[in-house]
């Protein structure tokens, strides 16, 4: 890892309800498992998530518990490097309980993975890449906004979709607002990840349109290949 890494500084809509937490949230809540059987299975732990898949299912209320969790289990995150592509990628992950973004009858969903990744040349930063719906964005070093030598990503009320600026309608149908006059997370306490990271199932119980996300390591290139997701990044 580079003796310097830019650790993203993220900044959150002024009207944004949730914060992202660690993995062991889905225990406390408690989330049920569902198997690949359609029928639940006891709670879930993430030390024995069972090999074959299925999806995790959370009680109602989303908002409320994660507010009552957010004291023991908020501002934690998941890092990892890998090398891909030439260069050195450090990743940093965010897991959140819920995802209310409504666009038509499509988006909202339990669970939601977003992550920002880094790539460097030796210990020289290069690009950066952000996690957002079912693309992302990409850009330069150079050309993202800095503060004291961190990248500054805006994460949009509701879906969590990470931006290099302030914006507002500024994904088409999408309609995102990131203000980044809300919560500020500069200090995260970030952890390697667990064999949860690879786990085949979906975090949540939402399924067609509105579906619960994959576990990283299940997210294709954003996991196995980040040069090229970072290579079909829009800016």
């Amino acid at each position: 890892m580079p003796k310097s890494p830019r650790v993203p500084i993220f900044r959150f809509d002024s009207k944004e309800r949730f914060e992202p937490l660690a993995v062991e949230s889905i225990e406390a809540v408690p989330a049920t498992l569902v198997g690949l059987d359609e029928e639940e299975h006891g709670n879930a732990a993430l030390d024995a998530l069972p090999a074959e898949g299925g999806r995790m299912n959370f009680p109602p209320d989303a908002e409320a518990q994660e507010k009552r969790l957010r004291d023991g289990f908020g501002r934690v995150g998941y890092e990892r490097e890998l090398v891909a592509g030439g260069l050195t990628w450090i990743q940093y992950w965010l897991w959140y309980l819920y995802n209310p973004k409504q666009v038509v009858v499509a988006g909202v969903h339990e669970g939601d993975w977003e992550f920002v990744q880094v790539g460097y040349a030796g210990e020289k930063p290069i690009c950066v890449t952000v996690s957002r719906h079912r693309s992302g964005g990409a850009r330069m070093w150079w050309d993202v906004e800095r503060r004291d030598g961190r990248p500054v990503v805006y994460v949009a009320r509701d879906s969590h979709a990470h931006y290099f600026n302030r914006v507002e309608d500024a994904f088409g149908d999408w309609e995102d607002d990131a203000d980044g006059k809300g919560t500020e997370l500069a200090e995260i306490e970030w952890r390697p990840f667990g064999e949860w990271a690879t786990w085949p199932g979906l975090w949540g119980n939402s399924t067609g349109l509105g579906r619960s996300p994959q576990s990283p390591g299940s997210q294709g290139e954003r996991w196995n290949a980040p040069h090229r997701y970072h290579s079909s990044g829009t800016r």
